[in-house]
């Protein structure tokens, strides 16, 4: 019976965008439920296999009932996420497409790119891994796409203008729902279970999110200005990183320190953070 019950909650889980710890508490709970149904079923004369099969068919289908509970526990998330794939892939092929019989020429590598990810993102919201850190790994793949759908509009930009106005606006739109996901994605939908200041973490993750947000756009700026005037590449493109290695360092030290209770210490490294990017990007521009 007990393998039965777990099958049948596994295909229900299987529905589901949590993480492992996530997903485990999830198959726990509702286990309990299963085996409570059971045994009332039982105690109102039902043979074990008759209560066993009126247990799971009174829960209801597998899939629909993971559907329901991926809907309550992250609203609206996977529609989101599929429609940020299939709205890519739609502006990845036509630009590629209008490139390749208006010009002559376009850029494969953008595409290969740009569609790997994509995908990506299309089949880990289809199926999820739960063996992967959801967090990081859509995070990753977000700001991945991100970055190459700025590329994608300046692609989009250089066509004609009868398709580079509506593919420019559409890139944009685009970019800006990649970047509510991100939000999203660390702020609401996979909460780490380290943290138990909740408000706090998720201000402090607000607020590092739009600082390297800032951070990024500026350092591709610059770095973009400077390959415009430099005659060669040289090695000190690499300070270029330096607001973002400070940056991802001063963001971990944040939340270990929210971890551990430490509210004080960690709203004193986010300002002095936010002084150090500052003075950083103010010796940049000197």
């Amino acid at each position: 019976m007990k393998k039965v019950f777990e099958r049948f909650i596994s295909k229900v889980v299987k529905q589901t965008d949590g993480n492992a710890e996530e997903r485990k508490d999830l198959t726990e709970e509702l286990l309990s439920h299963l085996y409570c149904a059971y045994e009332d079923l039982q105690k109102q004369g039902f043979s074990h296999e008759k209560a066993m099969e009126l247990a799971m068919a009174n829960f209801g289908d597998e899939k629909e009932v993971g559907k329901q509970l991926q809907h309550a526990l992250y609203p609206y998330r996977r529609e989101m996420m599929l429609s940020l794939a299939s709205a890519s892939l739609l502006f990845i092929y036509s630009t590629y497409l209008l490139q390749l019989f208006t010009r002559g020429h376009a850029e494969i590598t953008w595409l290969c790119l740009a569609v790997l990810i994509s995908a990506a993102i299309l089949t880990l919201t289809l199926h999820p891994i739960t063996a992967l850190h959801r967090r990081l790994t859509v995070n990753g793949l977000l700001i991945g796409h991100a970055l190459l759908s700025i590329y994608g509009s300046l692609l989009a930009m250089d066509l004609e203008t009868a398709y580079s106005i509506p593919l420019t606006i559409f890139s944009y739109a685009i970019l800006l729902f990649s970047i509510v996901l991100v939000y999203r994605t660390t702020i609401y939908d996979f909460p780490s279970s380290k943290q138990t200041l909740e408000k706090d973490a998720r201000r402090i993750h607000f607020i590092n999110i739009t600082i390297g947000l800032i951070v990024m756009a500026l350092s591709l700026f610059l770095l973009w200005a400077f390959l415009i005037f430099a005659e060669e590449i040289k090695p000190t493109l690499l300070l270029f990183t330096i607001p973002l290695v400070m940056w991802a360092i001063t963001y971990t030290i944040q939340l270990h320190l929210l971890a551990t209770g430490r509210k004080k210490w960690t709203y004193s490294v986010t300002a002095l953070q936010f002084l150090w990017i500052i003075a950083v990007i103010m010796i940049w521009t000197l």
